[in-house]
C-alpha cells in the first residue's frame, strides 16, 4: 500500500466493516424463524445471507419453499432487532481509535440496513458521534451496489467524488464506489468473500481497520 490518496470525505459501510453485527442479526433472524415454525440457521450461514437490506436477508433466510412467509418473518425480525439492537454487536478492533485519528476528514456511514436501525446500531456501540451523516435504506433511493445514495451523500456533504473514499466489506460497496467515481477500499475481515472482493479490484485491501490512515495523504 504505497499509494496514498487525498480525500475530504470517507464513507463507511456498517455491518462487517465498522462492527460485527452478526450476533444480533442472527438472534433476530432465528427468533423470527422459531415463531413461524421455520428451520433456524447457524450464525455462519446467516453471515452469508447478509447484504442487500433486510428484505433480501429474510428472503434468503426462509428459502425458496417459504417465500409466502417473507412479510411476516420480516416484521418479526424487525421487531426483535429493534428491541435488542446493539446488545451483542461489537465494534471491530481499532475502529474508535482509527476514527478519532481520521476525524479531520468528513466521515459518514452508508448502510443498506434501514436508516433508523443504522443510527440505532451506531449509537448503541458509541461511535455515532464521529459521523457528519448517517444514511441507511428506506430513503426511496436504490441500495448499494447502485451509486445513487453515495452520490446523494457526497452532494449533501459538499464533497467531490474524486476526493471521496468508500470503505466496505462487500462487493456491493466496491461496485457502488466504482459507479460513483470515488476511491474504494475493501476490508478483508468482514462478511464478504475475500476472493470475490479481490476480483472486484478495489483500490485498497485492508487486513485491519487500523490500516486506514496508511492510505491517506495528509
Amino acid at each position: 500500500m504505497t499509494q496514498k490518496i487525498a480525500v475530504d470525505l470517507i464513507v463507511f459501510d456498517l455491518d462487517g466493516t465498522l462492527a460485527d453485527t452478526l450476533p444480533d442479526i442472527a438472534a433476530a433472524a432465528n427468533f423470527a424463524c422459531r415463531r413461524l415454525g421455520l428451520p433456524e440457521h447457524p450464525p455462519e450461514a446467516i453471515r452469508g445471507m447478509i447484504g442487500g437490506g433486510e428484505r433480501k436477508l429474510i428472503e434468503r433466510l426462509v428459502g425458496p419453499a417459504h417465500q409466502d412467509r417473507v412479510e411476516e418473518c420480516l416484521q418479526l425480525y424487525l421487531e426483535h432487532y429493534t428491541r435488542h439492537n446493539g446488545e451483542l454487536t461489537r465494534v471491530y478492533p481499532g475502529v474508535p481509535e482509527t476514527l478519532a485519528l481520521v476525524a479531520g476528514k468528513k466521515l459518514a456511514v452508508l448502510s443498506n440496513k434501514l436508516q433508523p436501525l443504522t443510527r440505532q446500531t451506531l449509537e448503541a456501540i458509541d461511535i455515532a458521534r464521529f459521523f457528519a451523516a448517517i444514511r441507511g435504506g428506506g430513503a426511496n433511493l436504490p441500495l448499494k451496489p447502485a451509486p445513487d445514495q453515495l452520490l446523494a451523500l457526497t452532494a449533501d456533504l459538499g464533497a467531490r467524488t474524486t476526493r471521496t473514499l468508500m470503505v466496505g466489506d462487500k462487493i456491493a460497496d466496491i461496485q457502488a464506489g466504482r459507479a460513483a467515481g470515488v476511491f474504494a477500499a475493501a476490508v478483508a475481515y468482514g462478511y464478504g468473500d475475500l476472493d470475490s472482493l479481490t476480483a472486484a479490484s478495489p483500490d485498497f485491501l485492508l487486513a485491519r481497520f487500523a490500516q486506514l490512515p496508511d492510505i491517506l495523504a495528509g
